[in-house]
This record gives structure tokens, C-alpha cells and sequence, in this order.
């Protein structure tokens, strides 16, 4: 008797501090659902577990509402507000004093999730630093976030655009490989880590975007679906500045 076949969704999360266009956040994840996964779920961070960039972030309603705007047209790819379902899960009892050093981190996510739905296989999507970071232990739990996940992960590099950056990813690329060879040989029976490149990718940051006026750069960096939303609600650097 043949056993029906798990569904596959790919979690991509981020904080989207705006939601970037082709050579960031879009640009990820059309390739993610060009990929085969039956849905790419984009989680936007919902309590920073970096304290000092807690309430620091743009709400968490307009950052989600930004990332519809910005993948309505792509399929297979929702938008998920599970980082709030499980921060209030947790914090459910709590007084608000105890809520406001509340820590939940990508493995008490993946606990719930797993636990929600456990005819799911999940990948954990993450750029190139992220994935050393988490396979060298800077994350809390980092062997449980291996496991919950299977051990499935896609990691995503930008192609240099100079020698300088080609020298860089060079050295980042050997602490990647001896990454993934480090947490390949836990589970040695299936090489689950896959290393993408993605055409579109390029130096565009949502940093870069908190801080520009200039109109030119911003229809660059974003989709005119979320750069009419921070237009309209006043937001980043715009909230002082008018545009035309």
C-alpha cells in the first residue's frame, strides 16, 4: 500500500522593513516557487529575538500587508502570520512585563508548526551568513532547528558583481561548504542542503530603503505596490518627506 505524499512548503523568514523588490525579498521568492515545493510560506518577523532591534521594526500588520501587496501575483507563495499566532501562544498567561523579555526563536516556531501539521515536510530557507551563523551555533537550539526541519534546507548566494566581492564570497563559500559538511555528516543519508543561486539578487537592502527620499532609488529597490503603501502611510524616511 502505497503512503499518500507529504506536502512540501518551503519557510522563508524575514523582517520585512520593507519587503524588497527583484534583487531582494521578490526576487528569492519567485525562484523559491519556481522551485519543488508545493507552497513557499513567507513568515515576516514578528518580536525581533535581537532586543535591541525590538520596537524598532515598522508595525507588524503593515509589514505583513507590504508582503501581500508584494507577492499577490506569485503561486504558490502566502504570506503566514505564524511568528504572532506562536509569540501569543506563548505569552498566553504571561504579565506584560514577562511578554516584553519573551524570546521565540525559529525552533519554537518550527515546534508549533510541526506540531500543527505533521503530514508537512519543511524547508527552511535563509541567505548564505544566516545559514553559517545558524551551523556554527550563534542560533539558540541550532541542533533542534536541524532536526524539525529534517535537515532540509535551501541556502541562497547572490553572484559577485565585482572582484571584491567575488574574493569575499569566495571565502564565505569554504565556511559554506564546511557548514553544510559539518551538519551533512549528522545526517549522512541524504545530502537535504541545497546551494541556489539566484540570478536577480543583488546589493538592494531594506536598510537602504529606511533611509532614501530619492524617488529614482526607491522605484529600484521596490515594487509600486509597496512603495505606494509606505507613500501613503507616511513611512521611513517619507514619513518627513513629500513626494510628488
Amino acid at each position: 500500500m502505497s503512503h499518500p505524499k507529504r506536502k512540501r512548503v518551503c519557510l522563508f523568514g524575514t523582517s520585512a522593513d520593507p519587503p524588497t523588490g527583484e534583487g531582494g525579498h521578490l526576487g528569492i521568492a519567485q525562484h523559491l516557487a519556481s522551485m519543488d515545493f508545493d507552497e513557499v510560506h513567507i513568515l515576516p518577523v514578528y518580536s525581533h529575538m535581537f532586543g535591541n532591534k525590538r520596537g524598532k521594526q515598522a508595525p507588524f500588520q503593515a509589514r505583513v500587508e507590504m508582503c501581500r501587496l508584494l507577492f499577490k501575483d506569485i503561486p504558490k507563495v502566502v504570506v503566514s502570520e505564524a511568528e504572532r499566532i506562536c509569540f501569543e501562544k506563548a505569552a498566553e498567561g504571561l504579565e506584560e512585563q514577562q511578554k516584553i523579555s519573551l524570546r521565540i526563536g525559529t525552533a519554537e516556531l518550527l515546534d508549533m508548526l510541526t506540531t500543527d501539521a505533521p503530514d508537512v515536510d519543511f524547508t527552511l530557507a535563509l541567505g548564505t551568513d544566516t545559514f553559517i551563523d545558524l551551523a556554527s551555533g550563534k542560533w539558540r537550539r541550532t541542533e533542534d532547528v536541524f532536526k524539525l526541519v529534517g535537515y532540509r534546507m535551501v541556502v541562497f548566494r547572490r553572484i559577485p558583481e565585482d572582484s571584491n566581492d567575488g574574493k569575499k564570497l569566495t571565502e564565505t563559500d569554504h565556511l559554506l561548504q564546511e557548514s553544510i559538511a559539518k551538519w551533512q555528516l549528522i545526517n549522512s543519508t541524504q545530502s537535504s542542503i541545497r546551494v541556489i543561486q539566484i540570478p536577480t539578487l543583488s546589493n538592494v537592502s531594506s536598510s537602504a530603503v529606511r533611509k532614501s527620499t530619492n524617488e529614482t532609488i526607491l522605484k529600484e529597490m521596490l515594487s509600486s505596490h509597496v512603495l505606494e503603501y509606505i507613500r501613503h502611510n507616511r513611512m521611513y524616511s517619507l514619513s518627513e518627506t513629500k513626494m510628488e
